[in-house]
């Protein structure tokens, strides 16, 4: 029969019926099987299968057979002739002939049956199979209804027992998945589903082929999960991932990791379980530890690992394997290697924030246990691992580089809410197995937002800082400016926008200190209320989308280029003041010291102060730096500090009358006389002013020279 068959099907053809008929059946008679399977063909098929097909006719005898010869012959002749006769019909009619040949010889007595030698009955299992793969390569004109009924005929004319049973369910899984993708239908995947788990039977468990086929029961079973929502189905997926991660070497158990970890992290979300989360982001954790940053699956690791700890805190919010090689700590290379890491780790942590938020972990730490983690990271590890070859000066670039990207941080802006948690709240636990309060939600969301965004280090004004600590909290006002201009990204949270026309009307657009984050930062995206990024567009800074940059101007009336390329200073001092004159703080004194940072001043901070005295002291230092006396055109009501200076920022809500003196002395000498003598009528036509002793030493003019006194 395989002979037979390889013979006549040497190229792809159109598909064909073949007919097993023995001569000891008379062609012409309305009893024999052929006409009853023919009749059974017309009924089950008539008219629903338009593929174009020959009819082969395999005559067989018995050799025990008592009818002559010339008996044989005409009958042979007989059915050449009604063969010839027969109408073109569908290919999928020979499996069913097949079948019905089949079951129909099983009957006969055994002195009936074709011997092996005459019939090809015991090969049908293995010319099944050569059929089914002739007609599924045949990838046009081709109906898969019918090549399944061919793949159902093949499995059931081969027996459990067979040693290619294997095969027939593999193919009849295939198409029926094949079917599925297509049309939807349920039973298709149900059946398929059994199919794949009796074939893994017929496999041993170091088999590749076995291994493959448990990965397929692993796809279907989780798409049945995701429309059944079966927990039956999830259990034996968990069950599948983790007899594959068992079997998984150690250097290749990432995806295994991350494969169970997903499992377990869709059943947390089912029923709940502390228990499930916790060893998915264990499986994440420890998968993100297995290759060196860069690398595809540390950066799907990390992915994971932010998924699963967003869905813990109850928010809905993997490039070239590196061998990290040891080095030998007793070599002098080594040593000078290590003093180099050292003084550069020390320069870098001196200017970043004293604490941060670890994002892996969700710990905060200080400047110890952020060298700590570094020393134990696969970059320090890369770093030890350089070749001698370098030079000092190739060696120190790698080093920066590196260094300086394992602790690049993200900061968070936000407008302070109700029990924002301080660093009493967080110190020795982890952001993560907080509760989920809206102030402990943004210290989560903002690390799992870093980690998202592959940094390992968070920064929030919250809990990053002692504020019990009078010296700290100097330090950190002083360098906040900095710190929002060194970070990677600023994420800025906006609780209170919910489409896209509220933005403008945010209140972060009215708060003190959000105006120097805004300027400061490099690097900036919005997200709303529910930690969905406000901007739909691939932008990966909100600054460089020209839209959004346009309602950043409209809601803060900051030209653009000052809201793309900032630089702090004294330059146009007045404008300056005018961009704050609309914002308020909690702390009156705060009006002041936000602007510390975009004025680049350096002055102390007094809290309990009134406002009065922080905003003189600041225009004192504008004044006496800068020389910009435009500062004084204001109107309102004067400060007890200075009657020069008003109460507060409000009345520099006005366009100043005064064009500013730029700050840059080179650019102030050759002051206009006339605009002087200008300006000294105006202040003498002014209500009298009353200036006290306040140390004003400006480089020109003289404050203090300026006006009459009583």
């Amino acid at each position: 029969m395989t002979d037979w068959l390889e013979s006549k099907f040497t190229e792809k053809c159109h598909s064909a019926i073949l007919f097993l008929h023995s001569l000891d059946s008379d062609p012409t008679s309305g009893d024999t099987s052929m006409s009853r399977h023919l009749e059974t063909f017309a009924k089950a098929f008539h008219n629903k299968f338009t593929v174009p097909s020959d009819v082969y006719v395999v005559p067989t005898n018995n050799p025990d057979s008592t009818l002559p010869s010339e008996t044989l012959k005409q009958r042979l002749s007989q059915l050449k002739t009604m063969t010839e006769r027969l109408k073109e019909t569908a290919w999928s009619a020979a499996l069913l002939l097949l079948k019905g040949i089949t079951q129909l010889q099983t009957t006969k007595s055994p002195a009936a049956k074709p011997t092996p030698s005459q019939s090809p009955d015991s090969g049908l299992p293995v010319a099944a199979r050569i059929l089914l793969n002739r007609f599924t390569e045949k990838k046009n004109n081709r109906d898969l209804d019918a090549i399944i009924t061919l793949g159902h005929i093949a499995l059931e004319l081969t027996p459990p027992e067979h040693e290619k049973r294997y095969s027939p369910l593999i193919n009849l899984s295939g198409l029926l998945s094949e079917r599925f993708n297509e049309e939807g239908r349920k039973e298709d995947l149900d059946e398929s589903i059994t199919l794949k788990r009796t074939a893994s039977e017929y496999k041993s468990t170091d088999e590749p082929k076995r291994e493959a086929v448990l990965l397929e029961l692993d796809n279907h079973l989780f798409e049945r999960f995701k429309r059944a929502d079966s927990m039956v189905d999830l259990e034996e997926i968990i069950s599948l991932r983790r007899a594959a991660l068992e079997r998984t070497p150690p250097t290749n158990r990432c995806r295994a990791l991350l494969n169970l970890a997903d499992a377990l992290h869709q059943k947390f979300k089912k029923q709940g379980t502390e228990s499930i989360i916790a060893e998915a982001v264990s499986l994440a954790r420890a998968a993100s530890g297995l290759h060196p940053p860069g690398h595809p699956d540390h950066t799907l690791s990390r992915d994971h690992l932010a998924s699963y700890l967003q869905t813990k805190v109850g928010k809905e919010a993997t490039r070239a394997h590196v061998k990290e090689l040891g080095a030998d700590p007793s070599s002098t290379g080594s040593y000078d290697i290590k003093r180099s890491i050292k003084k550069a780790v020390s320069i870098i942590v001196e200017k970043i924030p004293l604490r941060l938020l670890h994002a892996l972990t969700g710990v905060l730490c200080d400047r110890d246990a952020q060298i700590s983690h570094f020393e134990s990271s696969p970059q320090y590890k890369r770093l030890l691992s350089l070749p001698s070859s370098l030079d000092k000066e190739q060696l120190e670039t790698e080093i920066n580089k590196v260094i300086s990207e394992y602790f690049e941080f993200v900061t968070l802006s936000h407008r302070w809410g109700i029990r924002e948690p301080l660093l009493r709240d967080v110190e020795g636990k982890s952001v993560y197995d907080l509760g989920n309060t809206d102030g402990e939600a943004k210290l989560q969301m903002l690390c799992v937002l870093a980690l998202r965004h592959n940094f390992q280090w968070a920064w929030s004004d919250t809990c990053c800082i002692d504020k019990d600590s009078s010296a700290e909290l100097q330090e950190a006002i002083g360098s906040m400016f900095s710190w929002y201009r060194r970070s990677a990204q600023t994420i800025v949270y906006l609780s209170d926008v919910f489409d896209a026309d509220s933005l403008v009307r945010s209140v972060w657009f009215t708060r003190g200190w959000t105006l120097q984050e805004l300027l400061a930062s490099h690097t900036v995206l919005f997200y709303t209320y529910d930690w969905s990024l406000y901007s739909t567009s691939d932008a990966v800074d909100h600054k460089s989308d020209p839209a959004l940059l346009e309602k950043l101007r409209i809601a803060t009336g900051i030209a653009k280029h000052h809201l793309t390329d900032f630089h702090p200073g004294m330059d146009d001092s007045r404008s300056r003041l005018h961009w704050a004159s609309r914002r308020r703080t909690t702390r009156p004194e705060d009006i002041a010291y936000s602007l510390f940072g975009v004025f680049q001043v350096h002055l102390p901070i007094f809290y309990g102060e009134s406002a009065q005295n922080a905003v003189g002291r600041l225009l004192v230092e504008i004044i006496s730096r800068s020389g910009d006396v435009s500062v004084l055109d204001w109107v309102g009501k004067p400060s007890s500090f200075n009657s020069c200076f008003p109460i507060d920022l409000v009345p520099y809500q006005t366009v100043p009358r005064l064009q500013p003196i730029p700050s840059d002395p080179s650019r102030r000498n050759n002051l206009d006389l006339d605009r002087a003598q200008k300006l000294y009528r105006f202040l003498d036509q002014s209500p009298t002013l009353h200036v006290r002793d306040t140390s004003i030493t400006p480089a020109a003019p003289q404050c203090h020279a300026i006006g009459r006194t009583q």
